[in-house]
């Protein structure tokens, strides 16, 4: 092959070939070693919560869920740990960027007492002898009883706003990295901050009121009502009660405007509680046949992952103009066995990260439809 002239155009076509060959080198290796780092990270963020957080019998990677504060420019990863149905810790996945060298990544656990059980630094950029020292520092002992190091066990509740000695505070920073200190604290009161929104204590989007698990208003009934089911109105008086756990509940036949049948029947009851902690009120309506026809939240002040999530299972949506979903339930004959989560042991899919919400949904239609089945056993006996 003839060898190139050595001028200025092949020398620059020559290093555009080379860097061409190398970009797609690069590229290939990225995406065949895409899935392994993800796959690292994933096996990384696991066994962390196992080490924060009190002993757990559930799948907290699985049931991760999103919390979002006004104060805060991001929304934080929460893992719920849960023993017997019951939570016993939560693991937050936190961040700041006002490390020596810019972002850290970590992980916090915590326990029901707002006690610090444990935290994973995931990733971070700080100077290896110094700010690197996170990990190893904040879990050793303090030189005396007045200054904090171990963040282990400490009661948030009681210690909360962290600061370092140098700014007037307790925390006993390390040596020579007292900005990768701040840093540390920054990430640990940001997780706090989402914690106490997750258990309601005082956070901002978590403070369940006392209308949270009542039923709304009749004029709320009915304009919600109106909007699921524009062609059908209610009939009859309504009857209302309470289940054996105490949740109460209303129920009202719906029939065609002209008033020549009844074709179903509404029942109004609440969600389970969601990550937050909210059960909102519920309308849920059943053709005659038992398939769900329509549901909604029935409070249209009510702002979060609900409304959404009842969105992608087809409520709160006029079912004669949208075209549901692979996941929706609209037109199904659903059983409180087959309301449930594949995590749960059924076959519906959870919408992604937000598994507690999506099992709060299901499980207040599921009581509905207990509802439903009893209502309907009961006029069939007159």
């Amino acid at each position: 092959m003839k060898k190139l002239p050595s001028t200025l155009p092949n020398m620059i076509l020559s290093l555009g070939i080379i860097c061409l060959i190398i970009a797609g080198i690069l590229a290939l290796v990225n995406v065949a070693t895409k899935d392994t780092i993800a796959q690292a990270e994933t096996k990384a963020k696991v066994e962390a919560i196992k080490e924060i957080v009190p002993a757990f019998d559930n799948n907290p990677y699985e049931e991760q869920d999103t919390v979002a504060l006004e104060s805060e420019p991001r929304p934080l990863i929460v893992y719920p740990a849960m023993k017997g149905g019951q939570p016993v810790g939560y693991a937050i996945e936190t961040y700041t960027d006002a490390g020596f060298s810019g972002h850290i990544d970590i992980m916090v656990g915590f326990d029901m007492q707002s006690q610090i059980v444990g935290f994973k630094v995931l990733k971070h950029e700080e100077t290896p002898g110094l700010g690197a020292k996170i990990q190893e520092w904040f879990t050793s002992p303090a030189p005396n009883a007045d200054l904090i190091r171990d963040v282990r066990r400490l009661d948030m509740s009681q210690a909360s706003p962290l600061k370092v000695s140098k700014d007037g505070g307790k925390v006993d920073a390390i040596t020579a990295a007292t900005i990768s200190s701040r840093a540390f604290i920054d990430a640990i009161e940001r997780a706090y901050r989402v914690y106490q929104s997750v258990v309601g204590e005082g956070g901002p989007t978590a403070q369940p009121t006392e209308s949270n698990c009542a039923l709304p208003e009749r004029e709320v009934i009915d304009s919600l009502f109106n909007t699921l089911l524009p062609a059908y109105r209610l009939v009859d008086k309504a009857k209302s009660g309470t289940t054996d756990d105490g949740t109460p509940w209303l129920i009202q036949s719906y029939g065609t405007n002209d008033m020549s049948e009844a074709t179903g029947l509404l029942v109004v009851t609440t969600s389970d509680d969601d990550y937050e902690g909210r059960c909102l009120p519920l309308l849920v309506c059943f053709d005659n046949n038992g398939a769900l026809a329509a549901f909604a939240i029935a409070d249209l002040n009510a702002k979060g992952k609900l409304i959404s999530i009842s969105n992608e299972y087809g409520g709160n949506q006029d079912p004669a103009t949208t075209k549901p979903s692979k996941k929706s339930l609209i037109g199904k004959k659903v059983t409180p066995a087959s309301l449930k989560l594949r995590k749960d042991g059924g076959s519906i899919d959870a919408v992604s990260g937000s598994t507690v919400s999506s099992r709060a949904i299901l499980q207040g239609i599921a009581r509905a439809q207990r509802i439903f089945v009893e209502a309907s056993a009961n006029e069939s006996t007159k």
